[in-house]
């Protein structure tokens, strides 16, 4: 591949990521805690607990959280701390597809190595964790790293154990025991199915990754038991291993989740991976480009399938296996098909760009009249943003230039694919920002509670908060709340209540006097917040705000 062309790549990868990345308040889910941690870390340097407006978030490891903190450091002068700590993304995903090109030259050629990065960035599921301040990113990087490791090791069994000692140690610090506990299994299943598997060498691969991964899996863990017993089993016993087993759940309970869903999420590399399958179905069972990658997805696979929770985001690490095979496959695609899906794929963006730009331009200017037809295009006078429209345009123009030349890239349908999601991102994340700001972001609703906050009061308490409410209660209002589940010590005089505000007994007390409500538009009626205040009399015990209010 020239040099153009890796420049070509090197932009569209910018402008794929930049977009949606920078210029926006932080969205749920996942990102408001996330943001609301890296900020106690940059305040205090402490990232043994992370924290959470005040309170312990034990839910994941802190390397995530400290590389964005790191991150918000260097670049808050320039821009907002919310976007500025999610600058490290630009980071963690060229690591991603730098190590996942790596380990698919290693398995198929440098043909192939080109193709299966370009075909990630096109992958449906990807597009939100990338430009969202997510633990799962980094996660993402140490399965790349790990496997590249597992693809050289046998050939270099040295830098092999590093590179997969490495990735175990990166996944872990970001995301716990799944990490280490999927790359274990599929290291030590290789050799029991694959005979080709069986070698000195690659024992000796293991061996150093393991050495490589202990000061990860031993350092952290130690520092948080020594900080507190309490800590360490609850990030241990129910964050970990509970999730996993049902005991501690969260998501979706369904152990057929990731199968149901796969078709959609893994689009569209998952038929061009049954296609290669069955392009080289004589010879997959034998060949080491399959074995490493297809045992990879099924130990996956069967873990996540077995696991009592489950959420779309995390079958995000499925894609990278799945890439892998299906780059292998580009190349026996008959030039015909070839052409006929490149064609497609090239109008069909183009057509969808060409919607949103129209769509965009009558909610502009209300014009032309019968297009108000469509929910999406009802009219909504806003001052029009230079900077984000320029954004779109270059993104327009640049998607153009590369579909004119597509003919000059030898995975002319990774690339139109790939090139036609990142102008549809593009565009929704430049000029239709500001209308998904005003109906997802938590700024205006809580800079509205702030505004009417009484001058004096001891403490907030708060019910039917969550984590990212309270981080965001914390940046946007500067308040950081005392959940009233779990309160102790001295009782508070305002309360801030959120999804199971009626199980608060508020009609009986006359003191309790409603300040503020608001409800984010995207919520309602969900997220409604409601303030009180609670007066304390004299000689009445038990007015004030205490656990047992709760019915």
């Amino acid at each position: 591949m020239n040099t153009v062309r890796k420049i070509l790549l090197l932009l569209l990868f910018l402008l794929w990521m930049l977009p949606g990345l920078i210029g926006r308040d932080p969205w749920k889910a996942d990102e408001p805690y996330s943001f609301g941690i890296t900020t106690h870390i940059m305040r205090t340097g402490d990232a043994t607990v992370p924290m959470v407006a005040g309170v312990p978030f034990l839910e994941k490891p802190p390397l995530y959280y400290v590389s964005a903190a790191v991150s918000g450091w260097i670049f808050s002068p320039l821009l907002a701390q919310h976007d500025a700590v999610r600058i490290i993304n630009i980071l963690w995903m060229f690591l991603t597809l730098l190590f996942l090109g790596l380990a698919t030259r290693e398995i198929a050629g440098k043909d192939a190595a080109w193709t299966a990065p370009i075909l990630l960035v096109g992958c449906t599921l990807l597009q939100m964790p990338a430009h969202k301040l997510t633990t799962d990113v980094a996660l993402l990087t140490g399965f790349a790293v790990a496997y590249h490791g597992i693809a050289i090791s046998r050939r270099i069994p040295g830098w092999g154990g590093i590179w997969i000692g490495t990735g175990v140690g990166i996944g872990f610090l970001t995301k716990g025991l799944f990490a280490p506990g999927v790359i274990g299994v599929t290291a030590l299943a290789l050799p029991v199915v694959f005979p080709a598997w069986r070698t000195k060498e690659y024992f000796r691969s293991l061996a150093i990754a393991t050495a490589a991964a202990l000061p990860s899996l031993v350092i952290w863990p130690l520092a948080l038991y020594n900080r507190s017993h309490e800590y360490f089993v609850e990030w241990f016993w129910y964050q970990n291993l509970g999730r996993f087993f049902g005991f501690a759940r969260g998501g979706n309970d369904s152990h057929l989740f990731p199968i149901i869903n796969l078709p959609w999420l893994a689009w569209p590399v998952l038929p061009l991976a049954l296609w290669a399958l069955w392009s080289f179905r004589d010879r997959w069972r034998a060949h080491p480009v399959y074995q490493l990658p297809l045992t990879a997805f099924l130990v996956m696979l069967t873990v996540l399938s077995i696991a009592s929770s489950a959420r779309e985001i995390y079958a995000l690490p499925l894609l990278l296996p799945l890439v892998m095979i299906a780059a292998t496959g580009m190349e026996r695609i008959p030039e015909r098909v070839s052409g006929a899906i490149t064609r497609i794929t090239v109008a069909f963006f183009g057509l969808l760009g060409l919607i949103i730009w129209l769509l965009w331009s009558v909610r502009i200017t209300g014009n032309p009249a019968w297009m108000r037809l469509f929910p999406a295009a009802t009219v909504h006078y806003a001052p029009v943003d230079a900077v984000l429209l320029a954004a779109a345009l270059l993104v327009s123009a640049v998607w153009a230039a590369a579909m004119a030349f597509r003919s000059q890239w030898d995975d002319a349908i990774a690339v139109s694919w790939s090139a036609g999601v990142m102008l549809i991102w593009g565009l929704v994340m430049t000029i239709w920002l500001p209308w998904m700001e005003a109906e997802t972001s938590f700024r205006d609703i809580f800079t509205s509670l702030r505004d009417r906050l009484p001058e004096r009061y001891t403490c907030v308490a708060s019910y039917g908060i969550g984590e990212s409410e309270r981080a965001m209660l914390e940046y946007y209002a500067g308040v950081r709340t005392r959940p009233l589940e779990t309160m102790t010590g001295q009782p508070c005089d305002l309360l801030i209540a959120g999804f199971d505000r009626h199980e608060i007994d508020t009609a009986s007390r006359r003191d309790w006097n409603l300040l503020w409500e608001g409800t984010r538009p995207l919520e309602c009626p969900k997220e409604h917040y409601t303030l009180y205040q609670i007066g304390t009399p004299r000689g009445l015990p038990g007015q004030v705000l205490t656990p047992w209010m709760i019915r």
